[in-house]
């Protein structure tokens, strides 16, 4: 029997597509490029598949290529611009809703076409309109509604030294150490210099955190042996406590850029297979780890802020794949080759930022048919629930500071519990059925329970989980005796919470009033079971 023509493939991909069937047409498709890879066609058709399963970074790869292919292709482009409105990516959509207007004819256009022309021109104008926008403003926090917690935490720690194993359970060592490592991040952008080269008009000069060699690319000098650590410090800062992440001066955003302009340009980021074997580890896993990094850090300012975690789901998922990938095919070889990007710790770390970022895009996009999927948020915080469960009977003998336990084991576990509370909260808000309602809360409660139980009392998030225990509590109508005994464990964390977290984005978005909304109820049914008017096995009232 004769083997299919890459034609033919690409008709079983499109009947695979009409059904529905997108990752059948993938395979199709991929299938077809094997023996035809010069074809606009079938880059643009698994395009619209990946945009179809909401891979918008793969989509706008794929399309890219067809766009590359055969420039002149306007249903590429058309795609191009889809995937790239998906990644709120206004500037590169504005640019390719255009090239699509453009591809198409001029005058005696088809029926088709002219439906096409007012859909591109719409579509165009949408992206202009949403580019033109008002300004993002940065997230700032003003220095005048107190110390941050990562100040106070840093004051703390000498005491929290020479106190030993005692005083190892404190929030202080999570935020203080995660500090340490961002600053350090923003110190080498700060020592990033561009200078212009006179005898050469249009190139410059990147002055960065160097120590010895010289290295000419694209146009770029380096001087001296390159310790890309900028780059690392943030993202190392970041993934230990999101909570870190602050803009303390106008142009941080630039000197980032510059900074992994200057890191990704000197690595020559990773972006195929079989490096390892062409150039050897030492050209590989630093570039391996710029790629990761870079995407993490990306993911974190797409979601946060320019307020698009659909975007930044897409740039976590992408550096989970990759060291998961990276994982299962180098197994074998040791972390002091392939690097620290593919320990255990970091893909937990990875998979913690990656879910949190997925429960704020199912916010923004809320239902049981979002496209961001609760029963997939769940599976994700089970999967994080196992992983961090082995880490803790797996992870060796090697030395580590007081956080990073807290970090990249003990708060991802407590994290994926909250989120599988929150997942029970949801399915009670769309349970139609009483029982199921109350369920649902009940279990949520018993989550939440449990996140908490993962942080030190002074952490913020010990008594925000206690306090999204109490809010299903009272919706589920539990015998007010439980709802109070929840209660008593909140109001004694409080005040080990504020001692560090009196100023955070938590507290700044109104979690201060809503841990006292659940006191005062409490404190009114205790007034009220002491006049008798009810018992302590009476359920919350609503």
């Amino acid at each position: 029997m004769p083997e299919p023509t890459a034609a033919q493939l690409k008709d079983e991909g499109n009947e695979s597509f009409k059904k529905h069937d997108y990752i059948g047409a993938i395979i199709k498709y991929t299938e077809a490029i094997a023996l035809d890879d010069k074809n606009a066609v079938l880059y643009a058709n698994r395009a619209a598949c990946h945009h179809a399963l909401n891979k918008y970074l793969d989509a706008v790869d794929d399309a890219h290529m067809a766009t590359e292919i055969d420039p002149g292709y306007a249903k590429a482009w058309s795609r191009l611009a889809a995937s790239r409105d998906a990644l709120a990516d206004w500037r590169e959509s504005a640019h390719a809703w255009q090239k699509a207007l453009d591809a198409l004819p001029n005058t005696n256009l088809s029926p088709v076409e002219r439906q096409q022309k007012e859909q591109y021109s719409a579509n165009l104008k949408a992206a202009n309109a949403r580019l033109n926008g008002p300004p993002i403003v940065p997230l700032s926090m003003n220095e005048k509604l107190g110390k941050f917690p990562w100040q106070i935490a840093t004051d703390m720690l000498p005491e929290l030294r020479r106190a030993g194993p005692a005083k190892v359970s404190s929030s202080a060592w999570v935020i203080a150490l995660a500090y340490e490592e961002f600053s350090k991040g923003v110190e080498s952008m700060k020592g990033m210099k561009i200078i212009p080269q006179s005898e050469k008009p249009g190139t410059f000069v990147h002055r960065g955190n160097l120590e010895a060699s010289s290295d000419c690319s694209m146009s770029l000098l380096y001087f001296g042996v390159y310790t890309a650590q900028g780059l690392t410090d943030l993202s190392n800062g970041f993934m230990r406590d999101d909570r870190v992440f602050h803009i303390n001066q106008p142009n941080w955003i630039e000197m980032y850029n510059q900074q992994v302009y200057f890191e990704v340009t000197a690595r020559k980021a990773w972006d195929s297979e079989g490096l390892e074997t062409e150039n050897g580890w030492d050209d590989v896993r630093p570039a391996l780890a710029v790629t990761v990094r870079a995407w993490l850090m990306r993911a974190a300012f797409e979601g946060g802020l320019r307020d698009q975690p659909q975007a930044g789901v897409q740039y976590y998922r992408r550096a989970l794949d990759l060291v998961e990938w990276g994982r299962t095919i180098w197994k074998d070889v040791p972390k002091s080759s392939r690097g620290a990007i593919f320990e255990h710790s970091f893909l937990i770390g990875i998979r913690s930022m990656y879910l949190k970022m997925f429960m704020n895009a199912y916010t923004d996009d809320p239902g049981l048919d979002s496209k961001f999927p609760l029963e997939q948020l769940k599976e994700e915080a089970e999967y994080l629930v196992k992983e961090s469960e082995i880490a803790v009977q797996t992870r060796g003998d090697e030395p580590v500071d007081p956080g990073f336990i807290s970090s990249f084991i003990v708060y991802p576990n407590g994290l994926a519990h909250a989120m599988i509370g929150f997942y029970h909260v949801q399915m009670a808000r769309y349970a139609t059925n009483p029982v199921e309602k109350m369920f649902s809360y009940v279990k949520g409660a018993g989550e939440y329970t449990h996140a908490s139980s993962k942080y030190p009392e002074d952490d913020e998030l010990c008594a925000w989980y206690l306090n999204c225990t109490m809010d299903c509590m009272r919706n589920a109508g539990v015998p007010i005796e439980n709802f109070l005994m929840i209660a008593t464990g909140l109001r004694d964390s409080v005040p080990k919470m504020q001692k560090i977290w009196a100023v955070s984005e938590l507290a700044m978005g109104g979690r201060d009033q809503k841990i006292q909304a659940n006191l005062d109820r409490a404190d009114e049914l205790m007034r009220r079971v002491a006049d008798k008017t009810l018992t302590l096995e009476d359920p919350v009232p609503l």
